[in-house]
């Protein structure tokens, strides 16, 4: 199984991102794209693994004793290798909250024997991979922005499967905050 945990995005931000989607997709001149349905943020992507009870007490250890808080998207950026860009949408909002909740988590995994992710951690939702634009379409991006916000109230351990060439993500457990 291709497992990852992630933070649930209600309708309402899913659809407002998707504006912000559907821009940068008609501006750019290529790129994989995200399904409005699959917006999400990624906390910690394991990768393959048929672990999945030790995935599931790895969400519940990392969510004990964290309390609900408040996330909002905020700006367009990306991350740049070569001439691709993986294009997003910041987070912003209660994000020590968010980075507690996320050392956790890499604590609680590490623990059930997941490879711990050192890397930078910065919040964000994925619009799309290999995308490929210029410095304007940047700026016009950059110019979008957001009125919603969200609590965050639980953590998501997903399934990422293919059905019909189109990635599809399974929740397979949720945890309340």
């Amino acid at each position: 199984m291709r497992l990852f945990i992630a933070i649930e995005l209600p309708k309402k931000v899913r659809s407002e991102l998707s504006r912000a989607l559907r821009e940068l997709r008609s501006r750019s001149s290529g790129g994989r794209f995200s399904p409005e349905d699959n917006l999400h943020i990624t906390l910690h992507f394991i990768g393959e693994s048929d672990d999945l009870l030790g995935a599931v007490n790895a969400v519940k250890a990392a969510c004990n004793g964290i309390r609900p808080f408040n996330l909002k998207p905020e700006g367009y950026a990306f991350f740049e290798k070569g001439d691709k860009k993986t294009s997003f949408i910041t987070v912003g909002g209660d994000t020590d909250e968010l980075m507690m909740l996320r050392e956790k988590l890499e604590s609680a995994l590490s623990d059930q024997g997941f490879a711990r992710d050192y890397h930078k951690f910065i919040p964000h939702i994925t619009l799309g991979r290999n995308v490929e634009h210029d410095e304007l379409v940047s700026m016009e991006m950059s110019e979008i922005s957001f009125n919603s916000s969200f609590t965050v109230a639980a953590l998501t351990l997903f399934e990422s499967v293919r059905e019909k060439g189109k990635m599809v993500y399974n929740p397979l457990h949720r945890e309340k905050l």
